[in-house]
């Protein structure tokens, strides 16, 4: 059922508070006021749930909006928001960066730090309240995307924009497994449309950019088709963006993958919580061969594998190898 709020149902002198305390309600914590020193702010709020996200349509007259340290303080709220203008600007501001945002294009604002927005005079915002864990499951960076203009131009882009618009007029007649679907289909949109920004994230970002692909990389560690293709693709990068984030520190992606997966294997081997054999050890921790596993844990550890394992194991050891290292863990 959606909320409804008009300022016109309360005096004129309590319609700024009245209206900060529905908007607050509607989204986060915020601080409203009326523009040019007005003590009146004349406008309606309207509010549904879809699946995992809210969309709210807000029409009013000029002002600004204001996320402050205090109220950031003084919430556990940590969601992303999608503001689509639909009528009128917005600037909007957070971490030193501003963007106009006009009729038909968006931007993503980032709850859990401050940001502004300066409204104009009769304008309507579309905007989407979304779980900051939703949008950074498929988008990492996305707080670093705040304050930056998403054009209408054809693409994913321009059908957020008409898809959103569509739903703010029917989504009343939506089921509630057809609005999670909906919901879900709306997040993939929201990463398509800001993925064409990610290209704005400047080599003085890779301390922040290898963090993001390391994150996704241990969350993926056991999965045997990670490769620098499939991580650049979930992450929206290309992949030499990947390859330059992980050789400005003096590695390689693929290398610091395997380093990962054997330090993974070694802590479970001293751990003793694994109780098959050390070849579906390997495999579980995506390598595919285990002589070459035999190998790479010999060489980046100095003991094979089969001396971690408890002697209620031992008969599970793989065959010790005496040869030299000879195969090298490369990219893929």
């Amino acid at each position: 059922m959606a909320t409804v709020v008009r300022t016109s149902s309360v005096p004129v002198g309590s319609r700024v508070a009245f209206w900060t305390e529905c908007v607050s309600e509607a989204f986060v914590s915020l601080d409203c006021r009326a523009a040019g020193g007005h003590e009146d702010i004349q406008g309606e709020l309207f509010v549904q749930s879809l699946g995992s996200l809210d969309l709210a349509r807000v029409r009013a007259t000029a002002q600004s909006v204001h996320r402050t340290p205090g109220s950031i303080g003084s919430s556990g709220e940590d969601f992303f928001l999608v503001g689509v203008q639909t009528a009128g600007s917005c600037i909007v501001t957070q971490e030193g960066r501003s963007a106009v945002i006009e009729n038909g294009a968006f931007a993503l604002y980032d709850t859990t730090r401050p940001y502004s927005l300066q409204l104009t005079d009769h304008f309507e915002q579309l905007v989407l309240r979304m779980p900051r864990r939703a949008l950074e499951a498929h988008l990492p960076e996305a707080e670093k995307l705040t304050a930056l203009a998403v054009g209408a131009d054809p693409g994913a882009a321009q059908i957020l924009v008409k898809t959103v618009r569509m739903l703010a007029d029917d989504i009343e007649f939506f089921t509630p497994s057809a609005a999670l679907a909906v919901s879900h289909g709306l997040e993939h949109l929201i990463v398509a449309g800001l993925g064409g920004l990610t290209s704005a994230l400047s080599d003085s970002d890779s301390p922040s950019r290898i963090k993001l692909i390391q994150r996704y990389i241990m969350d993926n560690i056991r999965d045997d088709s990670l490769n620098i293709a499939a991580i650049a693709e979930q992450l929206h990068l290309s992949p030499s963006s990947v390859h330059r984030a992980f050789a400005l520190q003096g590695q390689t992606v693929m290398g610091w993958v395997w380093q990962q997966r054997l330090e993974g294997i070694r802590q479970e081997l001293l751990a003793g919580s694994h109780k098959g054999t050390l070849t579906e050890l390997s495999q579980a921790w995506g390598f595919s061969d285990s002589a070459h596993f035999s190998r790479a844990f010999r060489r980046q550890f100095g003991q094979p594998p089969s001396s971690l394992l408890r002697p209620q194991n031992n008969r599970y050891r793989l065959p010790e190898l005496r040869t030299g290292w000879s195969v090298a863990v490369g990219e893929s």
